[in-house]
């Protein structure tokens, strides 16, 4: 046998995503995931009652992708993955436009765009995380100066909770113990 029975059709391939860019996340409540068939353009047809139908849905469905905040992110993952979006609005794109701006992509950054494209938002990223580290104060930056020229710095207060008493200290407390029990026998 051959593997093959008559009348039953062959399964659809499987297409998967290129990970190398992707699907932005969002706690956020987004329109395209509450309400799918408005974004199902495909489906629409014109008819003699609403001759200009398939025109409203479009404009809907860009209006409702022009809020999103994951647009960009999803702009870039719908041009990167053409097999998976042969169909509906994505990043307020149809077909048509996503198929001009994937051969403007390949006209300026080549074949692999896909990889240009995913490199640089890495480097976005890191440059990101990079700017939300605080720079050094000014008194930061001048002790780190006079500990790379080991010119010595005052020396830490004496703390008494944690450091032994030295005798000089003890005479002092002596001292201002013997002023304190003088003043009030006075």
């Amino acid at each position: 046998m051959n593997g093959n029975r008559t009348g039953v059709p062959n399964p659809p391939a499987i297409r998967t995503a290129d990970d190398r860019i992707p699907f932005p996340h969002t706690e956020q409540v987004l329109r395209c995931r509450t309400e799918p068939d408005l974004f199902a353009i495909e489906d629409i047809h014109d008819t003699d009652e609403d001759p200009r139908a398939r025109e409203k849905a479009l404009v809907k469905a860009k209006h409702a992708c022009s809020g999103c905040p994951i647009v960009t992110g999803c702009l870039k993952w719908a041009l990167a993955n053409p097999g998976l979006t042969r169909t509906g609005m994505w990043a307020a794109t149809n077909v048509r436009e996503r198929n001009q701006l994937r051969k403007q992509l390949v006209a300026r950054l080549g074949k692999d765009w896909i990889g240009v494209v995913a490199e640089q938002d890495r480097l976005r990223r890191q440059r990101q995380r990079a700017a939300r580290v605080v720079p050094p104060t000014a008194r930061e930056l001048a002790l780190a100066r006079l500990e790379l020229e080991d010119i010595p710095t005052r020396p830490t207060p004496y703390n008494r909770w944690t450091q032994p008493i030295t005798p000089r200290q003890a005479a002092t407390n002596r001292h201002v113990l013997e002023l304190a029990t003088s003043s009030k026998a006075a």
